[in-house]
Order: C-alpha cells, then structure tokens, then sequence
C-alpha cells in the first residue's frame, strides 16, 4: 500500500523589509511629489515686495518713516516702476504728487529733498457751484473744462472739428491760421488734470468774484501750467474732488424709514 501525497507547505505573506522593491519606489514617488509641488509653488509667487503710502500724502510732503509701509504685490513686468521695499524706506524724500493711502510708491513720484516738488501755484476761477461745497485745503480733485462755444457759430461748426486738433485758447477757434496748442478740444467736457492738490480752497463765506466766480489755487507741475492756462480761457471750469481710500468704498447709505 502505497503513502498517501503530502499536503502542499502553505505560503505565507512575508513582512516586507526595508529593501523591498515597492516600498523603496513609493518612497521615491513620494519625495519627487513635494520636490516638483515646491518648485510649482516657488515658481507661481511672484511677489515683489513695494513701499506704499500708509496714510494719504499730499504734493510736497517730506517722508518720514510712519508714512511708507511695506506690501507684497504682483507687479509682473511693471515692477522696476516702483521703490522696492528690500531696503530701507526713502525717508527725506520729497512727494511731487499726492499719494492715497495705500497707493504704490513709484520711482517717479520722488525727488530729492534740494530739488523740491517742482510746483507752481495757479489760481482758478470756479463758478459756485461747480467745486464740492467741503472743498477744503490739501484735498485732491479732478479739473475738468467745458467749452463755451460761440453762439453765432453752426451748431455742427464744432462737430466738424476733429477731435485730435487741439486748441489753446477761444481765438485759436475764430482763426484758422492760429497755431493751436496743447491736448484741449473744443467741444463737450473734458478732464484736464487729475488728482491736483487744492493749495488754498474757497474761504467760507466767500462772496463771488468777478463773472460769479471763486478764486481756487492749485498746485501744478510746471509741464501741466499751459493746459490749466488753456482751460481758463476756454470755458467753465469745475472740480471734482477725489475721495479718500476710506471715502470710496462705493458703498450707498441705507434709508432710514420713516415712523
């Protein structure tokens, strides 16, 4: 009688050690994942770091420390036009422009302090009315100009103007021959400055000028002195002022009901 057959010996799961195949490749899987997410991510930010106002500065303000703060922005390939806040702040420099709060710093906008801001003072005449009634000084506005055409001339006569001929003055409209200068039209309204400095706004209680009007100053670069020279002579003039950054939330005031 013949032995019965050995059962097969059973196979047993072996506890993998640490130079397994498949544990040595996911280790490696592993360790190329967060090399390659950290380069992505060092790749994708960007960021430069840029001084910008802390607080809203007005034309001709000589900085201290308390009036830059750092920022970190995306500026792609506009960044060589702003101070770099890698350094230190450019503390006793001189503002040629207002700043708001929060606004980037850029390299145009500075000057050394023995060059001054390089302003000139120009007064305007503002026909009440037409300047914010809390027009105050070191308020920023807009200037703006609206031609007053002549009233015998064809109501199409500004129309066929074209729009790029600029114009100095009224007599540049009447004379054809007169060499027009300057980026004013003749016809409907038009911004002329932004974001001027008022130097010394209407007085309270101010009677009119001549013609109705309030004498306003504004500080000017002295490239821009023509066009608000221009502008006087070429109709109404009006202010719009320019809201602080805590001003121009866009935001609208719910109505109170009544009873």
């Amino acid at each position: 009688m013949s032995d019965p057959p050995s059962s097969p010996r059973a196979s047993r799961l072996a506890t993998p050690g640490w130079l397994d195949g498949r544990l040595v490749l996911g280790v490696l899987l592993v360790l190329v994942s967060v090399v390659v997410g950290a380069r992505v991510l060092s790749s994708a930010d960007r960021s430069t770091l840029v001084w910008a106002a802390s607080k809203e500065l007005t034309a001709g303000t000589l900085l201290a420390a308390g009036d830059l703060e750092p920022v970190r922005v995306r500026l792609f390939e506009t960044t060589a036009q702003y101070v770099g806040a890698d350094g230190s702040p450019p503390v006793g420099y001189v503002v040629r422009r207002g700043l708001g709060a929060g606004e980037l710093l850029p390299h145009e906008a500075l000057t050394e302090p023995e060059r001054g801001a390089e302003l000139r003072l120009v007064t305007v005449p503002v026909e009440a009315g037409h300047y914010p009634p809390t027009l105050r000084d070191d308020q920023r506005v807009d200037l703006w100009v609206t031609p007053a055409l002549d009233a015998d001339a064809p109501a199409d006569a500004a129309a066929t103007t074209p729009a790029a001929t600029p114009a100095a003055s009224p007599a540049a409209a009447v004379d054809p021959a007169a060499a027009p200068t300057g980026s004013l039209v003749l016809r409907g309204a038009q911004q002329v400055l932004s974001q001027v400095v008022v130097a010394s706004g209407p007085v309270e209680d101010e009677l009119a000028g001549a013609g109705g009007t309030v004498p306003i100053v504004l500080q000017v670069r002295p490239e821009d002195v023509d066009e608000v020279v221009s502008a006087m002579g070429l109709g109404r003039l009006d202010l719009v002022r320019v809201p602080r950054a805590d001003e121009a939330t866009g935001d609208l005031a719910t109505p109170v009901e009544a009873g």
